[in-house]
């Protein structure tokens, strides 16, 4: 039998010996003390707790009765508590049913007394073999990750290939780029790696989500204010425009973007100097525009939704984001990567799917990509009882009930919420019979968020007053 001092190498030899018996904790301390490994003693589950979160152990060597608390519970603890640590039982004969108990807790191997030495060292030399191949297989899955990033996104398929191309040969260039995908497929992470591997990385990257602000706010947000330029404003305030000189303005959905600011934004575009709300003062501004979208923004510019002068003045470099569902084989690699730096999946020693549960994962269609992915992930470690995510962990369709049924062809969902957000509209202001203050206070939204949302449609709320007359509630 080779000496375990060759496995033990490989990572922290430290071994916590846990037996209210001081015959048996004197004979294992002596016998791994031969073997070159740092030897612990605790008499007690308690004082086993404490010598744990005092330093990490490679391994514990626990009994399965003690006076104060039985080896079942204490494994389960470790399990939870320090899974970097492993644990081997020792039981009596009579005792073997409460050994594999344990080792359904998490228990690497159990030993029956009276112990021999030769029968202690081959469990403890499995033990090390055991940890010396997951040490290999978490280095083997670094450098797989490694080889197949890029700043701070992971594809190995030949579409995000050709994505990781893209950046490198955009990325030290100040054309205007619209990153086109959707939902959920890492339009900001493609913005943030244009932005850190070309040479304005030293200055801000400022993001700004166009959609969530109502276009007053919008504009001071984006070209700031002096004092007192309207009610609230009792100090100047500098604009993310002016934030992003010398860095990236980065435009997240700017198809929302209402035509008045287009028009605005065009001129800066062109001009690179702003002036801020009620201010005099002209600002210079040195900055590179990126734009993100999940529109056809040739379609939005069809349907009077977007200038075409701003439409052309943006859309230099257009660059497109596959969907998840066309890079299925990414999948295995994106999970192997989550379960590798998520917090609790390492706390609870998660390191795996099983084959059934990545079978599902990878038929899933994920109308809600990348970051839908991240969302089950994060679920199933929370419900994973185990080391391994298993196929009842993973809230998914099963492989033969995929979403065709809800979603016909690839722009399926995107479709189906804008039909039905126009049927909402459309109703709401025939209740209200075009009345936008009434119909917005009923959608429980303000009034410049509802008239964003009927330009989008290209919708005229007058058309819903019949003959002058105006419905329930209905206001201008």
């Amino acid at each position: 039998m080779s000496s375990l001092k060759d496995s033990a190498a490989v990572a922290p030899t430290r071994v916590l010996v846990v037996d209210d018996d001081v015959l048996i904790r004197t004979q294992l301390l002596q016998l791994f003390g031969t073997q070159g490994f740092v030897v612990d003693e605790a008499e007690s589950a308690a004082i086993a707790v404490t010598r744990l979160e005092a330093q990490p152990y490679s391994m514990a060597i626990v009994d399965l009765i003690m006076p104060d608390r039985d080896g079942i519970s204490l494994t389960k603890e470790i399990r939870q508590r320090w899974p970097e640590t492993d644990v081997i039982m020792l039981t009596g004969h009579a005792s073997i049913r409460g050994a594999v108990e344990a080792v359904r807790e998490g228990a690497s191997d159990y030993i029956t007394k009276p112990c021999e030495s030769e029968e202690i060292l081959l469990a403890l030399q499995k033990v090390s073999e055991r940890r010396r191949l997951l040490a290999e297989i978490a280095d083997l899955r670094r450098q797989l990750a490694e080889r197949n990033r890029f700043a701070e996104m992971i594809g190995r398929d030949a579409a995000m290939r050709e994505v990781f191309s893209s950046i490198e040969l955009l990325a030290d260039s100040d054309a205007t780029v619209v990153i086109h995908g959707e939902s959920g497929t890492g339009k900001e992470l493609v913005a943030r790696a244009l932005h850190t591997q070309g040479k304005r990385r030293a200055g801000h990257f400022v993001a700004i989500n166009c959609a969530a602000l109502p276009e007053h706010l919008l504009e001071s947000e984006l070209f700031g204010y002096a004092r007192g330029a309207f009610t609230g404003a009792d100090q100047d305030r500098v604009g993310k425009i002016e934030l992003a000189n010398k860095g990236t303005l980065f435009l997240d959905e700017v198809e929302s973007i209402p035509l008045a600011m287009q028009a605005k934004l065009l001129r800066v575009l062109e001009e690179r100097a702003i002036e801020p709300l009620g201010s005099n003062r002209r600002v210079s501004v040195d900055m590179r525009v990126l734009c993100a979208t999940n529109q056809d923004l040739a379609e939005c510019v069809a349907l009077g939704r977007m200038r075409q002068d701003f439409y052309y003045r943006i859309n230099v470099m257009p660059l497109d984001l596959p969907p998840l569902r066309a890079r299925r084989s990414d999948i295995p690699l994106l999970v192997t990567e989550f379960l590798r730096t998520h917090a609790l999946a390492r706390q609870k020693g998660i390191d795996s799917v099983s084959d059934e549960a990545l079978e599902r994962l990878v038929a899933h269609r994920w109308p809600g990509n990348v970051r839908e992915l991240l969302n089950v992930l994060e679920r199933a470690v929370l419900r994973t009882k185990g080391t391994m995510i298993a196929d009842v962990d993973v809230p998914v369709r099963a492989p033969g009930l995929d979403d065709d049924r809800l979603a016909p062809d690839d722009e399926g969902l995107r479709d189906h919420m804008r039909h039905a957000e126009h049927d909402y509209l459309t109703r709401l202001l025939q209740r209200f019979g075009g009345g936008v203050t009434a119909a917005a206070r009923h959608a429980g939204v303000d009034q410049a968020t509802l008239h964003r949302k009927l330009r989008a449609h290209g919708m005229d709320a007058n058309t819903f007053r019949k003959g002058g007359q105006r419905g329930e509630g209905a206001a201008a």
